[in-house]
């Protein structure tokens, strides 16, 4: 969790996102499914948090007695243990977790503290409103969604698009291509080759959407067909090639393994599909 600027975590005064805390909960774990109880321990934990102690106390269960209200309107949800919290001094030792908390920040992040300042606002708009449960939640706040993209992808859509205002309904209507349910990070190498500044439009359109997806399956199922999956050669996401192209290969091909050669000949098929595509985009 961070206080100042602009980040995923801590967006503005309004809100922050505490998906993340605590470091150990059930998969599909979501606060918001619980958030009358959460409220009411969060205030416990904040009202009995005292800075001054320096007493080890384990997380039991899914709750971390150090996540609480970090601002007397009972707004913000944060780590009361994190040096922005404590005027620089970390004090995340306490619970045991410590290291995990300090190393692991989510990969939707990463990708968004890439992004300049007009284009992060552009996309918080999307989530105005929210409070930090909404904001916290994978199944609601569509960032978590639309981080899946790339820089690329989101960079290109808020130049585009920076005189205007969206709400999260609004953009989807207009943009229904990211209503999609196939899978984001397995298609970002395809995408990025087929939209441009000028080709923006296309995200636009419902027959492109449905015409990706064919695309894309098609795709994968050759690819899956054609591919040499070896079990004692480098882990697909190892090898020196575009991520975004490995990343299609390992999710989309469900390739596991693959020696360089062979994911180059894959990569040449996966272009030339590409190229054949692009002429029929209208």
């Amino acid at each position: 969790m961070k206080s100042t600027g602009i980040t995923l975590c801590f967006p503005d005064h309004e809100k922050t996102c505490f998906a993340c805390c605590p470091p150990i909960r059930p998969a599909g774990y979501d606060h918001i499914q619980y958030r009358d109880m959460i409220k009411r321990v969060l205030r416990e934990n904040m009202e009995g948090f005292r800075k001054d102690d320096s007493e080890i106390v384990p997380i039991t269960g899914f709750s971390c007695w150090a996540l609480g209200y970090v601002d007397k309107s009972y707004r913000l949800v944060g780590c009361m243990l994190h040096p922005a919290q404590n005027g620089g001094i970390d004090l995340r030792y306490r619970i045991e977790y410590g290291d995990k908390c300090r190393r692991e920040i989510c990969q939707e992040e990463k990708i968004f503290s890439q992004l300049g300042i007009d284009e992060q606002r552009f996309w918080l708009q999307l989530t105005h409103g929210f409070d930090s449960f909404s904001y916290s939640s994978r199944k609601i706040n569509p960032l978590f969604n639309m981080m899946g993209w790339g820089t690329y992808l989101l960079r290109l859509i808020a130049k585009k698009e920076r005189n205007k205002s969206f709400t999260m309904d609004s953009f989807f209507q207009a943009y229904p291509f990211f209503t999609t349910k196939i899978s984001l990070r397995a298609n970002v190498y395809l995408i990025n080759e087929l939209v441009s500044e000028e080709k923006i439009h296309l995200l636009k359109s419902d027959s492109f959407k449905a015409e990706f997806e064919r695309f894309t399956i098609r795709l994968s199922e050759r690819l899956n067909h054609e591919s040499h999956n070896i079990w004692n050669g480098p882990h697909v996401h190892l090898l020196d090639l575009d991520q975004d192209f490995l990343d299609f290969l390992r999710l989309s091909g469900r390739i596991k393994k693959i020696n360089k050669e062979d994911a180059v000949a894959l990569k040449e098929i996966v272009d030339e599909e590409l190229h054949r595509f692009k002429p029929n985009i209208r």
